[in-house]
Order: structure tokens, then sequence, then C-alpha cells
């Protein structure tokens, strides 16, 4: 599921053609529909998978840390590092 998360956020739904899902998933056309039905089928879960997990981390950092600063660096850490991430993303380096 991460690979396809991966390839809707460089790619956009209109640019992540099926091929490309199943190339960067490791798996095949048959595979790809036999588990999640279609590509929009795929992307919804890629959406929930993202939302439940990877979205809402750095907030419970700020819910749950009771020292102000450890919370704020707990909150902001995640985010610099998808930051950086994606900016080596868009320059080619992968």
């Amino acid at each position: 599921m991460l690979k396809a998360i991966g390839v809707f956020w460089k790619q956009g739904y209109e640019g992540a053609s099926m091929k490309l899902l199943t190339d960067e998933m490791g798996i095949n056309s048959p595979s790809l529909y036999a588990e999640f039905g279609d590509k929009h089928a795929l992307y919804l879960e890629a959406i929930e998978r993202y939302a439940q997990n990877d979205a809402c981390a750095p907030l419970v950092a700020l819910e749950t840390e009771p020292d102000i600063a450890k919370a704020v660096r707990a909150f902001l850490k995640p985010q610099l590092t998808i930051q950086h991430i994606m900016k080596v993303v868009r320059a080619g380096a992968f």
C-alpha cells in the first residue's frame, strides 16, 4: 500500500496508470484487481491508510505529550522529514 500511496502522491490520480501502480507495487494486474477491485478502490484505500496512519501522527504527538517543547518537536520532525523526502524525490534522486 505504501508503494501505491507514493505513486498517487507523485503522479496524482490521473497520472497513476495501472501499469505504473502494478510495477511499483511489484504485483500483476489480476492481483491488483482481485485485491482492490479497481484503481478507484485502490485510491480510496490508499487515502484511508494515509489518513489513519500517516497524516494524523503529528497531531497525536501534540495531544499526548505533556511537555510542550517535546510535543512541538514530535509534531514538526515527521513533517520536516516528509518535506525533505519529497524535495529529494522531486529532484529526481529516486
